[in-house]
């Protein structure tokens, strides 16, 4: 055997009512290719056939641990208790609508060693409720992460990356992965392995719907990113930091921004360019550069005015010329063509 075939990895598998898919879900990791494994699954106080399902599973299978909450103690809770039972110096987790390729954790697994990271994630295949492939997700570079979370559902990720994050943040629940992966930035290098290794199920009753649909916890969401990114942004500037976490939430939340304000504070939105292109993980200035002024160029595009449309043109252009490139020079030579 390999030395990498006798790392253990870690799964865990939350679950909340998951009865619908969870068998599938499951089996997707018994039969991983990389074959030493543990499966925890922590069952969330559900009230369907949940518990019977992964009982039927972990007697034929002693790699299979199931834990039962005694209240419901929602997502990010759950993964703090799977965490602390688990055995493996390597991590991951899953959730009961979703399924892995059958190779996934042994490609992951064998690009985190090679390329010396602590966190390495892949693209997804989108599916619909049927299990049917809708579309292949290609996911972005982990520079575009500071305006949203491009991790993913599929990723693989040492132990002391959860250890130095103290865990996941259980008062920030819809956003608990989006806020550990920002922390992370803080002291551990990730890497993107640009193959298709998991399926990503689209339905009514997955909680990134419901963020859409249901009002309460589209309240919770907006709550939430605005804490997680005023927290976040303290660690790259000393002043005027909720100036920049106001930018990140209101275009994750697709807010409306007025260039005049873009204007006004690009100073310090340049600064909080400058320090976090002194992370490891942002050291390429040049594709860092390019999230900037692709988001700029869309916050103009969004609040277009057509009197101001040289002069907005002219200040994209005169800030991020390093990083022009023909799509964004051919949107800037459209926009300032307005009279």
């Amino acid at each position: 055997m390999s030395e990498i075939s006798n790392e253990l990895v870690s799964i865990l598998l939350p679950v909340y009512n998951g009865e619908k898919y969870l068998s599938l879900s499951i089996e997707s990791c018994l039969s991983q290719t990389h074959k030493n494994i543990e499966l925890i699954i922590v069952n969330d106080c559900s009230t369907d056939n949940t518990l019977s399902i992964a009982n039927q599973y972990a007697q034929k299978d002693n790699r299979i641990k199931i834990i039962s909450n005694f209240e419901n103690k929602k997502l990010p809770a759950s993964l703090n208790i799977g965490h602390n039972e688990a055995n493996g110096d390597f991590i991951t987790w899953t959730s009961d609508d979703n399924f892995y390729e059958p190779d996934a954790l042994e490609k992951l697994l064998k690009s985190l060693l090679e390329n010396e990271v602590d966190i390495v994630y892949s693209n997804i295949f989108l599916i619909d409720n049927l299990g049917n492939r809708i579309r292949e997700v290609r996911l972005l570079g982990v520079e575009n992460l500071i305006f949203g979370n491009v991790i993913g559902s599929c990723f693989l990720y040492r132990r002391n990356v959860f250890q130095k994050n103290n865990g996941y943040n259980e008062t920030l629940f819809l956003i608990e992965d989006y806020d550990f992966w920002l922390r992370a930035i803080l002291h551990s290098k990730y890497c993107k392995l640009d193959q298709f290794l998991y399926n990503y199920r689209k339905h009514e009753d997955s909680l990134t719907n419901q963020i859409k649909t249901v009002s309460d916890k589209q309240i919770i969401w907006k709550k939430n990113i605005e804490a997680m990114y005023l927290e976040f942004s303290r660690n790259f500037i000393d002043h005027d930091f909720e100036v920049f976490s106001e930018l990140q939430s209101k275009i994750l939340s697709c807010q409306q921004i007025k260039f005049e304000w873009i204007i006004k504070n690009h100073s310090t939105i340049k600064k909080f360019q400058e320090n976090i292109s002194k992370n490891k993980n942002f050291q390429n200035k040049k594709a860092t550069g390019k999230v900037f002024l692709n988001q700029i160029i869309m916050l103009m595009v969004s609040d277009f005015v057509r009197k101001k449309s040289k002069f907005y043109c002219f200040f994209i252009f005169k800030n991020y010329y390093p990083f022009l490139d023909k799509n964004s020079i051919k949107t800037l030579i459209k926009y300032s063509c307005f009279k």
